[in-house]
């Protein structure tokens, strides 16, 4: 027979007669008290499974968000190409007069532009400058990419080439290109040769840039 004089007496038998522990807990313990780490568990695993399908749904939103933004964005590049293709249109039209009155010019004409066939004999003098290795085969295929040639006279009637950039606004691709193709066609032609960009919107690190690389800046409002 088991004796109980005190506490730790009753410690110990719990401890050796886990169903004594159990019987214990029954008759001090309410029926929902002693059902609350099953509940637990129960609310622990259906907490997980509803977090687990609200990181998916947050996952899709974002997704959903990724190709909304991708979409906006590639509409908003549609429409600024498009409005770049008009500027460039419009510039074109009135090209020759624009240069010969910024950069002070006479008789200027237009030997190659995105609106016009290129002219034979300036197509002639690039293929000589290439054969003749004034000109590296690459140069002459990064060349064929410029927006605009022009040839005109300056006030002592010595012979002028402009490599012209056009774009709606300005951006450092612009400048540098103008700079690099109107190199390349000084040294083919042999003549005085000038760099331009023509466009709406200037702002000042790219004004700057231009004067670092003598590049004439050409300010044509977007009609």
């Amino acid at each position: 027979m088991t004796t109980v004089n005190d506490f730790t007496d009753i410690l110990r038998i719990i401890r050796e007669q886990p169903e004594w522990g159990d019987a214990l807990r029954s008759a001090l313990l309410s029926q929902k008290l002693l059902e609350l780490p099953e509940r637990f568990a129960e609310f622990t695993e259906a907490s997980n499974k509803r977090f687990a399908a609200l990181e998916g749904d947050v996952a899709e939103l974002k997704a959903g968000q990724a190709r909304l933004e991708g979409s906006v964005s590639r509409l908003e590049g549609r429409i600024g190409n498009s409005r770049g293709t008009e500027y460039e249109i419009k510039v074109g039209k009135s090209i020759a007069t624009t240069i010969g009155r910024h950069l002070d010019l006479l008789r200027v004409r237009i030997l190659k532009s995105y609106q016009i066939p290129e002219n034979a004999a300036f197509r002639d003098l690039m293929d000589i400058a290439q054969e003749q290795a004034a000109i590296t085969i690459e140069e002459r295929e990064d060349f064929d990419n410029i927006d605009l040639v022009l040839r005109g006279r300056s006030t002592n009637q010595s012979t002028v080439y402009v490599a012209l950039e056009v774009s709606l606004t300005a951006g450092d691709h612009d400048v540098n290109r103008a700079a690099d193709r109107a190199e390349i066609l000084g040294r083919a032609t042999g003549e005085t040769t000038l760099a331009a960009v023509v466009s709406a919107n200037w702002d000042a690190p790219r004004q700057q840039l231009a004067g670092e690389r003598g590049v004439a800046v050409v300010t044509k409002p977007e009609e």
